[in-house]
């Protein structure tokens, strides 16, 4: 088994759709006791998709290489879903890997990956329905029957406690690079609300998107990244000591997050530069954000600088990050687009 990529359905993307609608059907077949017609099922299917939207759900086919393997479906909870719902559980709804990819690993990866979904959402708890053949890989995953059962299907619900996992962030190395290191980065981001600064009364203020704009990147760009940031510059800096510097955390060969940061070489003395710092969608709150950032600080400060500069884009999630780790307006724009809203951190 190589990496894993994973791509989010999308109700637009109507090849992924139908490579979903086509797994669905054997997926029912294999675990719904009260059969229902395919013409049902294609219903369902279909539904399903259109329900995709919120940033809490997450319907993702997993490929290795080029092979199709399977689907995940999760969601988390909420007061106003219809149906039996555990508001704050992460839901596992349907899981499926086809005949021949099974027992050999993929199950439990594709499960990892959405346990890391729940946790980006600070959910705390997971649960889900199992039919007799998969109990015992639901139960090698960690989950236990509980008395509750099911009011729809009446069957007993399963209950396991997240794990959050423990990534450990370095700077990378020549040894980290390779062509394929971000196939499974997911820089997805849904912006609903931004901070705009005002024209006349001081300070800024929040404005809701009258639509959501998603911000991704699609393999070609993360091809072109992976050249012009992690190749160049750590390739570099075995020669040319004053290049960039990049710390990331890895989940075996992949990035899972990453920061890039340079020392200012303007007219401005004593500055460093955060360049980049994203966290893969299914990794965020949980912390590698800040210790990238508490990285790049600390060995900014190593090299003699007094305060960390940061053209933070204007989503208010982007932006409510960086204040929570202390980093306050920008008395100076020393670069970038004139819509970001520049940040400053006292070493």
């Amino acid at each position: 088994m190589n990496e894993l990529n994973f791509v989010q359905i999308r109700k637009d993307d109507t090849r992924h759709c139908e490579m979903f609608k086509n797994m669905f059907l054997p997926y029912c077949h294999e675990t719904d006791k009260v059969l229902k017609s395919d013409e049902m099922y294609c219903k369902i299917a279909r539904s399903t998709i259109d329900m995709q939207g919120p940033h809490d759900r997450h319907l993702e086919l997993a490929f290795d290489g080029g092979e199709l393997v399977g689907f995940l479906y999760g969601k988390v909870d909420h007061e106003n879903h219809m149906g039996h719902k555990k508001v704050g559980y992460g839901y596992v709804m349907e899981f499926y890997i086809k005949p021949e990819f099974r027992r050999r690993g993929y199950g439990e990866a594709m499960f990892l990956r959405l346990q890391r979904h729940f946790a980006s959402h600070g959910v705390k708890r997971m649960y889900l329905n199992t039919s007799a053949p998969a109990k015992a890989f639901w139960q090698f995953m960690g989950f236990a029957p509980t008395d509750e059962i099911q009011p729809h299907n009446n069957m007993v619900i399963w209950e396991k406690e997240i794990v959050r996992e423990s990534l450990a962030c370095r700077a990378m190395t020549v040894e980290d690079l390779h062509t394929g290191m971000m196939d499974s980065f997911s820089r997805y981001q849904e912006i609903k609300q931004v901070y705009r600064k005002r024209r006349i009364l001081p300070g800024h203020r929040i404005v809701k998107l009258r639509r959501s704009k998603i911000d991704n990147w699609s393999a070609e760009e993360k091809t072109v990244f992976i050249r012009n940031w992690f190749i160049h510059h750590v390739f570099l800096r075995q020669y040319y000591p004053g290049q960039p510097r990049v710390f990331a955390a890895f989940r075996g060969n992949q990035v899972a997050a990453f920061a890039v940061w340079d020392l200012y070489w303007g007219k401005e003395q004593g500055y460093a530069v955060l360049l980049r710092l994203f966290v893969s969608r299914e990794c965020r709150r949980m912390g590698f954000g800040r210790q990238l950032f508490e990285l790049c600080a600390d060995a900014a400060r190593a090299e003699g600088a007094q305060k960390l500069f940061i053209s933070a884009e204007p989503p208010v999630e982007t932006q409510d990050f960086y204040r929570s780790l202390g980093c306050t307006a920008a008395k100076k724009r020393l670069y970038g687009p004139k819509n970001d809203l520049p940040l400053e951190y006292k070493l």
